[in-house]
C-alpha cells in the first residue's frame, strides 16, 4: 500500500532535481543574446560552442563558451578561443579583457568571459 505522502515526496524530489539541473547553467537572463554571433569553433581538435551577450547600449561583450564534449574549461583554455571568436564579430577598436565580468557554472563546463572594445 502506498503512503498518502508518496506524491508529495515525489514532487519535492522532482522539484529539487529540477533546481539542481537548472542551476547548472549560467544565468544570462539580464543579458541580451546576439543571435547572429552564435558559432561553433574547433581549436586544437577541441570543439566549442560560443554565444555572445550584451547589455543594451553598453560596451562589454559577455562570451558564453562551452566545450562540446562537456568537459570543464579553464580560463587559460577559454580566453584565447573567446578572443578569436569575438574579434571579427563586434570589435572595431583594440580588445580589452574584462575579467571582473567573468562567471562560471558550478562544474566549470560553461564560462562567461568579459571583453570590451
Amino acid at each position: 500500500m502506498r503512503s498518502p505522502l508518496f506524491p508529495a515526496a515525489a514532487a519535492v524530489a522532482l522539484s529539487a532535481y529540477c533546481q539542481v539541473t537548472l542551476a547548472d547553467d549560467i544565468n544570462t537572463s539580464r543579458l541580451t543574446l546576439v543571435e547572429e554571433n552564435h558559432a561553433a569553433l574547433t581549436v586544437d581538435k577541441v570543439s566549442y560552442t560560443l554565444d555572445s551577450y550584451i547589455i543594451m547600449f553598453q560596451q562589454p561583450y559577455y562570451i558564453l563558451i562551452r566545450r562540446d564534449d562537456k568537459q570543464p574549461l579553464s580560463l587559460e583554455e577559454a580566453v584565447p578561443v573567446a578572443e578569436q571568436y569575438i574579434r571579427p564579430r563586434g570589435c572595431t577598436q583594440p580588445l580589452k579583457r574584462r575579467a571582473d565580468l567573468d562567471r562560471s557554472n558550478s562544474d566549470k563546463t560553461q564560462l562567461l568571459i568579459g571583453f570590451a572594445c
